[in-house]
């Protein structure tokens, strides 16, 4: 696969002016030599994000996360790296020079141009003649033509072959193939994989179509929904429904509304609930979880209300809150999901906002609804120990235990005893269930004089480059550490800035965020070669120190045996001592 020239990255970190960047995002003021503003991550009503830009980095106190220009979109709009540094550098007119292999990004072109030109055909298919059905469909179930179009909603006629007719020409069978929009049949080579039924495509982050969705138009078709296979653009189990036109207003609002489905979704935009995103008949997933908690930890359920919609929103309450997002299930009862909330001539937006305010902890509307406290002592005993099997998957220990205690009140069990059995029926399921989903944070403490004086050399190498030559990059033991000083020796002569140099260290997002903290605060210039020889002072004694407390073990060993240590050794501990006076 093709990548990006080290040249253009270089360029686009050099270039680009990340107080411009940012400022489009984020509403910043001046505060000394940095500026300042709320935090576009989180919610907070004290800034503490900060934008530095003589370094070329941000850094947000409230989350310790921190970065380039480049960092900033990747973390803000959700793009891959790639997709950040071509967006900025054709936003600034900078040259993008790439390497690698063409075939291979050739192929990623064409699967976006096959589906971008696909969806353009069941947008005009819907707008003729043949397309009536589709387009009275949506008449009938109140969709305007202000959602259609925002949607790119179509339809695929009941045609074994008019998308293959449309496209065929202009690729090669293998790569319609890849693209999951067709299948090989007895009929011929390919046929349309979505026939007679209305089409919902799904987007990317960047907003390019990478798969979809059809609603059958036929009574007799078992498959009422059908969605594309996994490809190579498309992974089901990351990917939400409407996630590229409202992941935005997900982020400001700090929760999502989940629904089932596409008519669910467009429902609720339509009425102004623009933070909605729907699973679209895939079961969630702690990759769907993963996904959604990039943006917010807030998550309001809204399935349908009849049993299966209510086994679902159970299931998915599980996973959320076994992924560290506080959940709360709105149930809207009578069967009804969002849409046909919606049709009922006495219901207003603002009894769908109560309902929000008033949506059920999980806990309570899994007992509420499968009406634990009617049954008998049995079957709320087997509930218990289902319930907290579930819960012995939630990774925090404090919502592990809020939830304990919820479980306990709402059955009306002494909570003492239901942690009793908490601790019983604890089973190592966590780790097992996280494991290929999961990759842990790389997590460093720094807490040893010796670590505290490698960073102090770090923030001065990064702030003054010069300085960087005069440290003793062979003291340094913290591996990371070391790497970043090795990084920044190599380079001292490159007048790159730290945005630049963040990208030569790379690194876990752990060591960016560390590196972003020492970049962001400037020491203080007057102390600046006191602190550099404090510094290296500080690691040139650590070897003495450990020298000493190896010669004091073998003394004391010696004396643990009955011998006395020979004078040499005596003599050899007190130079040592000497050096530390």
């Amino acid at each position: 696969m093709r990548r990006i020239a080290q040249e253009t990255i270089n360029r686009v970190l050099e270039e680009v002016d990340i107080l411009d960047v940012i400022s489009q995002y984020v509403d910043l003021k001046k505060r000394g030599q940095n500026y300042f503003g709320l935090s576009p991550f989180r919610s907070e009503t004290k800034p503490s994000f900060s934008v530095a830009p003589d370094k070329n980095m941000w850094y947000d106190f409230g989350s310790a996360q921190g970065g380039n220009a480049v960092q900033f979109l990747i973390e803000y709009e959700k793009i891959s790296f790639p997709e950040a540094v071509r967006s900025l550098a054709e936003k600034y007119g900078i040259e993008i020079t790439e390497l690698g292999n063409k075939e291979q990004n050739n192929l990623y072109d064409q699967l976006y141009e096959i589906h971008e030109l696909a969806c353009i055909y069941f947008e005009n298919s819907l707008k003729a003649a043949s397309g009536s059905k589709a387009k009275k469909y949506l008449i009938e179930r109140n969709f305007d033509d202000n959602i259609i179009n925002k949607f790119r909603i179509g339809f695929a006629s009941d045609s074994w072959d008019s998308l293959v007719k449309e496209l065929k020409d202009k690729f090669e069978n293998d790569i319609l193939k890849k693209s999951g929009l067709f299948s090989e049949s007895k009929k011929g080579p390919l046929i349309d994989r979505f026939r007679n039924r209305i089409m919902f495509p799904f987007f990317s982050l960047s907003g390019k179509v990478i798969g979809f969705s059809g609603r059958s138009l036929s009574e007799k078709e078992d498959v009422k929904y059908l969605n594309s296979p996994e490809t190579l653009l498309f992974e089901k189990s990351k990917i939400f429904y409407g996630s590229y036109q409202t992941l935005p207003n997900i982020r400001k609002q700090n929760f999502a509304i989940l629904v089932e489905g596409q008519t669910d979704f467009l429902r609720l935009v339509e009425q102004g609930f623009d933070n909605v995103l729907a699973t679209s008949g895939t079961a969630f997933s702690s990759k769907h979880a993963i996904a959604l908690k990039k943006y917010t930890n807030r998550v309001i359920l809204c399935y349908d209300s009849d049993s299966a919609g209510i086994n679902a929103a159970i299931r998915t309450s599980y996973v959320l809150l076994q992924n560290g997002i506080e959940t709360r299930v709105l149930h809207l009862g009578n069967g009804d999901d969002p849409d046909d909330f919606f049709k009922k001539e006495n219901t207003t937006k603002e009894d769908f906002r109560t309902l929000i305010k008033t949506a059920a902890h999980p806990i309570s509307f899994i007992i509420t609804q499968k009406e634990i406290l009617s049954q008998g002592a049995a079957d709320q005993s087997k509930f218990l120990n289902e319930c907290i099997g579930e819960i012995q998957l939630v990774p925090d220990v404090m919502i592990r235990n809020d939830l304990v205690r919820k479980l306990a009140n709402q059955l009306g069990v002494v909570e003492a005893e239901v942690f009793e059995r908490f601790s019983n029926l604890k089973q190592k399921r966590y780790k097992s269930s996280h494991k290929e989903e999961v990759s842990p944070t790389e997590i460093t403490h720094y807490n040893s004089s010796e670590d505290k004086a490698q960073l102090e050399l770090i923030k001065l190498a990064l702030h003054s480059p010069t300085l960087a030559t005069g440290m003793p990059l062979a003291l340094f033991s913290n591996k990371l550490l070391y790497n970043v000083l090795k990084v920044l020796i190599d380079n001292s002569d490159k007048d790159y800035n730290p945005g630049q140099i963040l990208e030569l260290i790379g690194g876990s997002p752990e060591q960016r965020n560390l590196i972003a903290s020492l970049a962001i605060e400037a020491p203080d210039k007057a102390y600046q070669t006191v602190i550099l020889s404090d510094c290296i002072n500080t690691l040139e004694r650590q070897p003495i120190k450990k020298e000493i407390a190896l010669l004091r073990d073998k003394i004391r060993r010696l004396e643990e045996d009955d011998s006395s240590p020979d004078k040499a050794l005596l003599e050899e501990l007190s130079a040592l001592q000497k050096k530390l006076q």
